[in-house]
């Protein structure tokens, strides 16, 4: 068991992801039990988010020491996500994640619109410039997956 440890001390109110760092590397090498850090260590006692915001860093940062340390089984989740990435399946995408509500609140709040829903692109790229998307497009174009059904329109912002 530990609490922490801190990588670095030159992000105070960042700590939770300082710590989560040292955390996925001793879990790597070994350590059974983490105990998550918030952001308001050394600073002051933290409210219900930061605890939740450390736990999540937490949970990351077991996940990434159970891969790198082959456990079986734990590449699963991250490759039923990545399939479901690739499919642009929003609400599966959405239920393997760690924080299923905060991962549906960013991408609701960056494209709020019922067409993107099921949009065949995410807001970092849009639909000209996203490499899923444009595979995607070449694969149809080479008739290697069905055609896309048009939508009956395009909303602004779609591009």
């Amino acid at each position: 068991y530990t609490l922490g440890p801190l990588v670095t001390d030159v992000a105070p109110g960042y700590d939770h992801i300082t710590s989560a760092i040292g955390a996925a590397m001793i879990g790597w090498f070994g350590a059974d039990m983490l105990c998550y850090v918030t952001r308001k260590e050394h600073l002051g006692l933290p409210n219900a988010e930061e605890v939740r915001e450390g736990v999540i860093a937490y949970k990351i940062a077991a996940h990434a020491a159970n891969i790198a340390r082959r456990r079986p089984g734990a590449t699963e989740r991250d490759d039923a996500l990545s399939r479901a990435r690739y499919a642009f399946d929003w609400n599966e995408q959405f239920r393997l994640a760690l924080d299923p509500a905060r991962a549906r609140e960013l991408h609701d709040e960056a494209l709020p619109a019922e067409y993107f829903k099921s949009a065949e692109f995410c807001a970092m790229c849009g639909p000209k410039f996203c490499s899923m998307h444009i595979t995607r497009e070449i694969e149809r174009s080479l008739g290697l997956r069905e055609p896309q059904a048009k939508p009956k329109h395009e909303p602004v912002g779609a591009d």
